[in-house]
């Protein structure tokens, strides 16, 4: 195991992504947890889950929010 990097093996059963039908993440460019945001996917990813991820400029604000709600919504009903 890389220093720093904590395994996950629960992470590798492919029974998790089975019935996975949208799996996203959207942080804004300024948000106090874009940095917590950012590894966190990249450890989904490594573990082959199919993560969206979008980074926008704006903080953690409800402005930021709804315009993520917007483009997430849609996703929920295909």
């Amino acid at each position: 195991m890389a220093e720093g990097r904590v395994t996950f093996r629960i992470l590798d059963d492919t029974g998790l992504k089975k019935d996975l039908k949208v799996f996203w993440f959207a942080t804004g460019k300024d948000d106090f947890l874009v940095k917590t945001s950012q590894p966190t996917v990249d450890m989904f990813r490594r573990h082959q889950f199919d993560v969206e991820y979008t980074e926008r400029d704006g903080a953690h604000t409800w402005i930021v929010w709804r315009e993520y709600l917007r483009e997430f919504a849609p996703k929920l009903f295909r």
